[in-house]
């Protein structure tokens, strides 16, 4: 149901442009007999003004048609010559600042036309003042209107001021349509608990009718007042909101002067009642407005608790991986002596035998030095021989039963040493991964508590145009960080998105927020759907790569390049010990769990770190991978480069190229990880490159110098990388078993 809910906004987004043009004829008939303040009507005039693209013609017509039937001749003519002057201004300047060459031509018109006739000795100064008035008032709401085809909710109201205007003309006893709407467009804002906007539409309405000398404005404060305390007290409840509005029209109902104005107001908002619950759910909900800013105000203290909430489950992860180390450690290591196989070969053997006191109270000495010299064979081979027993146990009377039990206790010794060794490592993998997460989550909640600030208005504006939309917010917050990059969060019902919707929310978002904005994050999570957008980051990456295998075409190098959503740029090289299909497998291995921890916001010494662990334990061979990792900040150009055992990397600045290195190990091969951490700066134009072990197999230099030249030359990143693989597997020494090669380049550029 949220997918069809989802396909049926969207065409009815897509629907809009067609019914502006449906209505524009309709529309500019009924506002061009429009009454204000019971001598001027400017809105047939405002419609042409304020109409956009291809409805200003079918507004003139429509206008030109309502003032020929409307209004009386007098009046017809003169306004039909504005209307004719105003349209010709809209054709003949086709730009976005039209409105005003075509306002000065109708109003202009309007004032000559008038002046003509009191010339003539037709009005006097009363009827000159009120076409002043009339030119004044269809600027005003022409230029209020062409706003109002923006997608800002609030812009629409002077549309639906005029709407009320020229519905009051058709008032008729019981029949007061424009009262009717008034109280509807009241409702249904409340209806949703939107406070603002119901008290703004009441005002805004109330004041519309007034100007149009509507008979029942003597009441509008009593459905005012329904549609606020329906807002308030019954938001969300169809039932309650009806109860309360209907309650609150009563009280405007007392004040009227005759009984025949308490009916018509009474059957207004009896009929609003009405039609309010025969309105269909999804109409009401996709009636434009402004959100509830609820959710945006507590977004920061969620923000901050589960902050906290992450910082306690990384100071606990990391305490339980101390205390497993320290009880293990302390723990008695049973069984882990040689002395256990002699304890246990007396106790099965000898507490029953007759010369038990002669072998281990007299000879004792005697007893162990046998037991020990013994050792040797039990380790060869891991049983002993009747033959094979030293002369220190030629006093035995069992010797058969003797190289049995000690076979069997020496047997049993070793397992019991492998297990232990075997669960130290699995201990030592399961505290390395407790370690490893506590890291991440103390990154996280970091990220968390960096204060983000939430700029509120902007907030409600997004939520709105979410809302004009059909897509009511469930949460909508622009936020700004420490460094002030904006990030819009909002989350919606479950809900599809096309690529062109995508551009379009983030264009419409970017223009709202005064900021350039990327694509947007869509991430669904059962029955909704969260959209994140983020300022867009002043540099863009060219990445680059190139490789040459040393046989089989398998290589043991797996690099990976690609930027994140939280605008990093990463570069990734794992190189697996030795080459072929071995090499290959942990070579991808380490590239592709670093690339989805980094990806899922890892650090590169968390993410080092649980690789380590999987790689250890991968099998019963020794694995190992060397790790590089380079990450850039997209908005500033300063980055880290994390190496475990690679080869050293080089950047290049302003031409001149330099060197990153420093001790480290592969990952793998130790308990724990041997790293090295170094910062990096870039800025537009410099280059990062990462070469695995055999492009280096001839020195660093040579590299350096090629770097410079390409530099010079102004090669692409592509054409980098494959003259450094080229060249490279040019340089490998003869008589010496190749290696493979695997060079990645990236280049920071500005930003389009």
């Amino acid at each position: 149901m949220q997918k069809i809910g989802g396909m049926v906004r969207v065409q009815l987004r897509r629907a809009v442009p067609v019914l502006w043009r449906l209505a524009a004829a309709p529309g500019g008939f009924v506002l061009a007999g429009a009454s204000v303040f019971g001598a001027v009507h400017p809105l047939g005039l405002a419609l042409v003004l304020g109409a956009r693209g291809g409805t200003a013609l079918l507004a003139s017509a429509g206008a030109a048609l309502g003032c020929v039937f409307l209004l009386p001749a007098a009046d017809a003519a003169r306004y039909l010559g504005a209307l004719a002057a105003a349209a010709a201004g809209r054709l003949l300047v086709r730009r976005p600042s039209a409105f005003w060459p075509a306002a000065a031509a109708g109003c202009g018109t309007l004032l000559l036309i008038q002046t003509l006739l009191a010339a003539g000795g037709v009005g006097g100064a009363a009827d000159w003042a009120a076409a002043v008035g009339d030119c004044a008032l269809a600027v005003a709401f022409g230029w209020a209107m062409r706003r109002g085809a923006a997608s800002d909710p609030a812009s629409l109201l002077p549309w639906a001021a005029a709407g009320l205007i020229g519905l009051e003309q058709f008032s008729s006893g019981l029949f007061q349509p424009a009262a009717l709407a008034f109280c509807l467009l009241g409702l249904i804002p409340a209806s949703r608990g939107r406070v603002r906007d119901a008290a703004v539409l009441c005002v805004v309405g109330g004041a519309a009718l007034s100007a149009a000398g509507s008979p029942l404005a003597f009441g509008l404060m009593g459905p005012a007042a329904g549609c606020l305390a329906a807002a308030v007290f019954a938001p969300g409840e169809t039932a309650g909101c009806a109860a309360l509005f209907f309650a609150g029209a009563l009280t405007g109902v007392l004040a009227a002067p005759t009984l025949g104005q308490a009916a018509q107001l009474t059957a207004c908002a009896g009929i609003a009642c009405v039609g309010f619950f025969l309105l269909p759910r999804r109409l009401r909900e996709a009636f434009p407005g402004t959100a509830a800013p609820a959710a945006v105000e507590g977004s920061r203290p969620v923000l901050a608790g589960a902050g906290a909430r992450l910082v306690r489950v990384a100071d606990t992860l990391e305490e339980v991986a101390d205390i497993v180390n320290q009880v293990c450690e302390k723990l008695p290591k049973k069984g882990e002596s040689y002395n256990w196989v002699v304890d246990h070969v007396a106790e099965e053997l000898c507490c029953s035998c007759a010369n038990r006191e002669v072998c281990w109270v007299a000879g004792y000495s005697t007893t162990m030095d046998g037991f020990y010299q013994l050792k040797p064979v039990l380790e060869r081979q891991g049983r002993a021989a009747v033959e094979q027993l030293p002369g220190q146990f030629c006093r035995c009377v069992h010797p058969v039963e003797l190289c049995g039990a000690t076979s069997r206790a020496y047997a049993l010794y070793r397992s019991r040493r492998e297990a232990r060794v075997q669960a130290g490592t699995m201990r030592a993998a399961l505290t390395e991964q407790y370690g490893a997460m506590a890291d991440a989550l103390a990154r996280i909640a970091d990220e968390l508590n960096q204060g983000l600030s939430t700029d509120e208005g902007k907030s409600q504006r997004v939520a709105g145009w979410f809302a004009s939309w059909g897509l009511e917010p469930l949460e909508c917050a622009v936020q700004l960080d420490l460094a002030g990059r904006m990030q819009v969060t909002v989350t919606v019902s479950r809900t599809a998105f096309t690529a062109a919707e995508q551009r379009e929310i983030a264009a419409e978002t970017g223009h709202i927020c005064r900021r350039t904005l990327g694509a947007p994050e869509i991430v669904h999570r059962r029955t909704l759907t969260t959209l994140t957008l983020r300022e867009q980051p002043v540099y863009a990456p060219r990445f680059a790569l190139a490789g040459r295998a040393a046989r089989d075409g398998v290589s043991g190098d797996a690099a990976d390049q690609f930027c994140d959503a939280f605008g990093c740029a990463h570069m990734l090289l794992c190189d697996g010990m030795g080459t072929g299909r071995p090499a290959a497998v942990d070579g991808n291995l380490a590239a592709r769990l670093t690339g989805q921890l980094v990806r899922a916001g890892f650090g590169g010494e968390a993410a080092a770190r649980l690789v380590n662990v999987a790689l250890s334990l991968k099998s019963e061979e020794e694995s190992g991978a060397t790790l590089d990792l380079l990450t850039v900040d997209l908005y500033t150009g300063k980055g880290t480069i994390f190496k475990a055992g690679a080869a050293p990397g080089f950047v290049v600045r302003q031409g001149k190229a330099g060197v990153l290195d420093g001790p480290s190990l592969p990952v793998g091969i130790l308990d724990k990880v041997v790293s090295r951490r170094q910062p990096v700066t870039l800025t537009e134009g410099d280059l990062a490159v990462l070469l695995s072990d055999g492009a280096l197999a001839d020195g660093p230099a040579w590299v350096t110098q090629q770097l410079e030249l390409c530099a010079a030359v102004g090669n692409t990143p592509q054409e980098i990388a494959d003259i450094l693989a080229e060249m490279a597997a040019a340089r490998q020494k003869p008589g010496v078993p190749p290696d493979d090669i695997t060079v990645v380049v990236m280049q920071l550029e500005k930003a389009v």
